[in-house]
């Protein structure tokens, strides 16, 4: 019927979110903006503005193949195989809970919020 017409469908894919019972494996991560929270492959869990980093779960060489898991009862672990080498300590019992890269430069875990690496950012918005 329209035969010069195209029509392209984007379909969103949440970068910035990690859902229950969702893994970053080594080399994966969420980003929002200038931020990115990266599983790396030497086993150290790090969130980064641009290049710097701004925290890091200090696991750097205390696994091999490691991966970071959002279990469904809220806490997030990093696992080497199956012996957990960080944790945040969260678990507060089964719920959809979600881990979220905002653009403030904080990664939270909600639920309720009940964890968070505590790098918001100050605003830079102008007053005038």
């Amino acid at each position: 019927m329209f035969p010069h017409c195209a029509s392209t469908i984007n379909i969103a894919v949440a970068e910035d979110i990690l859902f229950s019972g969702e893994t970053l494996s080594p080399g994966n991560f969420l980003e929002m903006g200038i931020y990115k929270f990266i599983m790396q492959t030497d086993c150290n869990l790090v969130l980064y503005a641009n290049s710097k980093a701004l925290w890091n779960s200090a696991t750097n060489g205390k696994g091999t193949n490691c991966k970071a898991t959002l279990q469904s009862d809220g806490n997030l672990v990093i696992l080497s195989g199956t012996v957990v080498v960080w944790t945040s300590n969260t678990a507060t019992g089964s719920n959809n809970y979600r881990l979220i890269m905002q653009g403030d430069g904080n990664a939270v875990i909600y639920g309720a919020a009940m964890w968070a690496t505590n790098t918001a950012q100050p605003s830079k918005r102008r007053l005038f």
